[in-house]
């Protein structure tokens, strides 16, 4: 391929890239198949700017693509992990940080900060689905189930209460008095 069209290949990729149009601007890399470093500036670049937008879901998922500094890949997938957990996107959060191999220990963090929040607000099976999606402890798993379970039992959901006491193995009592008042 001529090095001018090599060039010039860049050079649209780097606006694409300016402009948002990620997706344009893949189809130009595969079909020119750039060496990294005529690239490099204008990734670093989009990956800035989403950055500084606050789109860090999208600046992460550049970053994983075109193959940036690890530190920076991590940077950006955490701050959006942060975002959907403090959105109450739990589940999206758990899939997110498993996608992107996020460090164990900051992924636990967060999850139990957002398990302490759902039972402070008294989102009680929100709670026991966190405890659920990012593995914690047993005892915070049953202490948010139980809790759902006699709320459910107390407004007279009889169903909903069995069935959390099925779903988290909640004690035979439990399961048999919501099972009583279905009868």
């Amino acid at each position: 391929m001529p090095e001018t069209s090599l060039a010039e290949g860049a050079r649209l990729f780097s606006e694409k890239m300016r402009e948002g149009a990620y997706r344009e601007a893949a189809r130009i890399r595969s079909a020119y198949s750039f060496p990294y470093d005529m690239i490099e500036a204008a990734v670093k670049d989009a990956y800035r700017k989403n950055i500084d937008a606050g789109e860090f879901y999208v600046a992460a998922d550049l970053a994983k693509a075109y193959g940036l500094p690890s530190n920076l890949i991590a940077e950006a997938a955490m701050r959006s992990f942060q975002r959907k957990i403090d959105s109450d996107q739990f589940k999206t959060a758990a899939e997110y940080a498993r996608e992107f191999g996020l460090p164990e220990e900051e992924v636990r963090i967060a999850a139990i900060q957002a398990f302490n929040k759902s039972m402070s607000f008294g989102l009680i099976k929100n709670a026991a689905e966190i405890a659920d999606d990012f593995d914690l402890p047993e005892e915070m798993r049953t202490k948010a189930a139980t809790k759902a379970f006699e709320q459910y039992m107390e407004s007279g959901l009889y169903r909903k209460a069995f069935q959390i006491a099925n779903k988290y193995n909640l004690p035979e009592e439990m399961t048999s008095a919501a099972e009583k008042k279905l009868s």
